[in-house]
């Protein structure tokens, strides 16, 4: 089953880090970081099976140069605090072979390229553990190939889109060199990479590229288990030397709650699947019993418009009884044999009214339907129970007779031991 990860975090001065050796590392490369000196030389990885740079519009095609990109990226960023670069650390689908990894995690950064950013894209191959980092530059580069500014000063606005002006201690404002005005200013950031929001949509991103290449089964989710309302429970990271423990054949205590968590989730999913088999077992009856209810429902129905349709020929065949020899009714007209024929009702139940001198009107009403087929319910009931009367009588005669029988039989071998003790008795006598 893939596992999702999406790890974003900053590559700054302030943690005393370096661009170019992290760079080096991660594409195991020797780099020489021209600020300090030092040559990085990671060559001796054997992991690492791709490394790319994707470069944004208007960078210098010198950038191309993974040493020569991060060497400028630290000269422009030259705060002690400033934030170098920005990494994507991306857990790849083991179902993956290498060709589909490699197009998925390129697919995914010439995204980040197309927002503005150059980027150092390598794939790690280890086993069990295929992932991806990508290093963004933290400014986009203007069309004259110089770095941009990550931020830029602006007028304070208040909530009626006016300039705030800056105060004296009087309540006046301010006035400046040449007797300019004095207005506030505020920062404001020339992207949106370091909002939240943005975070949320790079790893929502990462998980739609990921299931482009996966079943619907094996689907991943950027969200946690919390918020996709799942009461699965959430693994710990291991981290390296936890794994390296187990490596070394001991027991690292987060490998062994993660193995705990993987229990009772599996637990859990079995018996949700067994949820899931009852649910659709139930269904299915209900399917079944419907369409044995609907089937029912055809049937009377049927039955229904027959016995209409014969009572209102009966109807006819007796309306037409009053025609006299020249075949026309005494005392009405066509339209009164009509209406009175429309208006006929047999039981007060059923309305079908089929006339054979060319025209037909045929209507049933909804109540009608259900007052008849309750009475045709009642009257199968009532069947059923006068057939079961006379299976019962039939069932007591029945044993009546076996009774009378038994009887009769007992009777006829108590006449025979009487006959054959006189006969007994009277040739002792004789003797």
């Amino acid at each position: 089953m893939a596992i999702y990860h999406c790890s974003i975090k900053n590559i700054g001065r302030s943690d005393g880090r370096s661009a170019v050796a992290c760079s080096a590392y991660r594409a195991a490369q020797k780099l020489r970081d021209k600020e300090t000196g030092l040559l990085y030389d990671f060559t001796k990885k054997s992991e690492v099976i791709y490394s790319k740079i994707f470069l944004c519009k208007n960078a210098p095609a010198a950038y191309v140069d993974r040493e020569t990109l991060w060497n400028e990226v630290q000269k422009i960023e030259k705060n002690k605090n400033a934030r170098l670069a920005r990494e994507w650390e991306l857990a790849i689908p083991h179902e993956l072979t290498f060709e589909q990894s490699k197009k998925l995690v390129c697919d995914f950064a010439k995204t980040l390229v197309d927002e503005g950013m150059c980027v150092d894209v390598n794939i790690h191959w280890k086993n069990n553990n295929h992932h991806a980092h990508i290093m963004g530059t933290t400014r986009q580069i203007k069309e004259n190939g110089k770095w941009g500014q990550k931020e830029k000063k602006v007028y304070k606005l208040d909530e009626n889109g006016q300039k705030i002006a800056v105060l004296d201690a009087d309540g006046k404002q301010k006035i400046g060199a040449n007797g300019r005005k004095l207005w506030q200013r505020e920062a404001v950031e020339t992207n949106d990479w370091n909002k939240s929001d943005k975070v949320e949509e790079w790893r929502k991103r990462w998980a739609e590229c990921c299931n482009q290449y996966l079943d619907l089964k094996n689907q991943v989710d950027h969200r946690s288990y919390e918020r996709q309302g799942i009461d699965y429970i959430a693994t710990i990271h291991e981290g390296y030397t936890a794994r390296l423990i187990e490596k070394r054949g001991g027991i690292a205590e987060r490998c062994e709650i993660n193995r705990e968590i993987v229990k009772k989730n599996n637990l859990l999913r079995t018996l949700r699947q067994q949820l899931r088999e009852v649910n659709e077992k139930i269904t299915e009856l209900i399917g079944e019993k419907g369409k044995q209810a609907n089937e029912r429902i055809s049937r009377l129905l049927n039955r229904a418009g027959r016995t209409a349709h014969q009572r209102a020929r009966n109807s006819h065949q007796s309306e037409r009884g009053t025609i006299a020899g020249d075949n026309k009714p005494t005392g009405t007209t066509f339209e009164e044999r009509l209406s009175k024929l429309r208006s006929a009702r047999t039981s007060g139940t059923l309305e079908k009214e089929s006339l054979r001198t060319g025209r037909t009107d045929t209507e049933v009403k909804t109540r009608d339907v259900r007052e008849f087929i309750s009475k045709l319910d009642a009257d199968e009931q009532a069947s059923a129970e006068k057939r079961n009367d006379k299976i019962a009588q039939r069932r007591d005669r029945e044993i009546s007779r076996e009774r009378q029988g038994a009887k009769g039989e007992y009777k006829l071998k108590a006449a025979e031991q009487r006959t054959t003790g006189s006969k007994e008795k009277g040739s002792n006598r004789s003797l």
